[in-house]
């Protein structure tokens, strides 16, 4: 078991949220989602309206009625490869189908609410790293509250009283560097990456993904880091996964604000990579999940629910290398206690309510596309 992270963290983090729960996710974010609507063809269409019944707590879920309701639809932001492994377990145990579409965190917000503004609600559960975009889900009347087990091993102030939404999982945004380059003298702290002149690695999409932890570095730290590391003229990529790649080959040195278990992933195959948490602070961010109150398999959704949130979808997450929500869960192996990390908390209400201009900025600072 591990203990719950940073009291003040988790509730800086709430409240930003909750004040920000009525503002609307950007045109560019309804745009894609409407798009992405269009491009689901294993995905039947699903009249948003059609109130489906079925159980509200983990007790009424009727195992035969999932069985034959045949499969469950997915709408999640989580690394592909733990989604893979939650969802074989499930399939295997269960006989039910899991399908489902990744995307960023902000395409997967702008799908759901896309879907229903079109009157075609598709997916049964929802998962992303995006409180605030659950919160909007829940002010909508597009999320369903379910009591479930889980709810006693979570703080409190990362799931939803109405049980609309809970977190499953934290993912920390770390310095990941080649152990063959710096393996006798890595960087301690953010500031001494600013040292690794045109050996740097970070990732954003030109649809913004990744500007929010670059957010919550500057805000909790200054900007003039920002400014530190952008002078060092770093390679942009599009995504985590292709920071590790570009560190395993040796083509940079170390790679900033990269998600900890994709650091810890390739630390465990053997890879010539180690991650590591700066003392003066760490940018997380919160995954949550909600089920769809006009879920076509209510059912085989509550069913799949508690699977990923329960003891054995939770193992598979962690065996993947995140930190799950659960105070029960042990991290992941060989991995910090959160209790021993200081987490720096997002604030959401700043960050929505300046996007254009931090996205203007981040463009001054480091140039190229931000979504802005």
């Amino acid at each position: 078991m591990h203990a719950a992270p940073d009291d003040g963290a988790l509730k800086a983090f709430a409240s930003s949220a909750q004040e920000e729960m009525a503002m609307r996710i950007g045109r560019r974010s309804v745009l894609k989602g409407l798009a992405a609507a269009g491009t689901a063809p294993f995905i039947s269409h699903h009249a948003f309206g059609q109130a489906a019944a079925g159980p509200s707590e983990a007790g009424q879920i009727d195992i035969e009625k999932a069985k034959a309701e045949g499969k469950v639809v997915l709408y999640t932001s989580l690394d592909t490869k733990i989604v893979d492994a939650i969802n074989a377990a499930f399939t295997k145990k269960y006989g039910i189908e899991v399908q489902y579409f990744r995307g960023g965190s902000s395409d997967v917000t702008g799908k759901v609410l896309a879907e229903a503004d079109a009157g075609r609600s598709q997916a049964d559960m929802v998962d992303a790293s995006d409180v605030a975009g659950l919160m909007l889900m829940k002010e909508r009347g597009l999320l369903k509250p379910f009591k479930t087990p889980a709810t006693g091993t979570i703080a409190k102030e990362l799931r939803d009283p109405d049980g609309t939404w809970i977190a499953d999982r934290l993912t920390q945004a770390v310095i990941q560097y080649n152990t063959k380059e710096l393996g006798s003298a890595p960087p301690k702290t953010w500031s001494d990456l600013a040292k690794l002149d045109g050996r740097l690695v970070y990732f954003s999409s030109p649809s913004g993904d990744g500007a929010p932890r670059l957010y919550t570095l500057a805000s909790n730290l200054s900007w003039d880091l920002l400014k530190q590391l952008a002078a060092t003229k770093p390679l942009r990529v599009q995504t985590p996964q292709i920071i590790t790649q570009v560190l395993e080959r040796g083509e940079r040195a170390a790679g900033f604000l990269q998600n900890d278990n994709i650091a810890w992933r390739s630390k465990a195959q053997g890879k010539p990579t180690d991650y590591l948490f700066p003392a003066e602070g760490v940018p997380t961010e919160v995954g949550a999940c909600g089920l769809l109150k006009n879920a076509a398999r209510p059912h085989a959704a509550a069913l799949y629910y508690e699977w990923w949130m329960g003891p054995e979808g939770q193992a598979i997450l962690v065996d993947g290398g995140k930190y799950s929500s659960r105070t029960d869960v042990d991290p992941p192996k060989g991995s910090v206690p959160l209790s021993k990390i200081k987490l720096l908390a997002p604030n959401h209400v700043e960050y929505k309510k300046d996007k254009p201009k931090i996205l203007d900025r981040l463009a001054a600072t480091f140039g190229g596309e931000w979504g802005n």
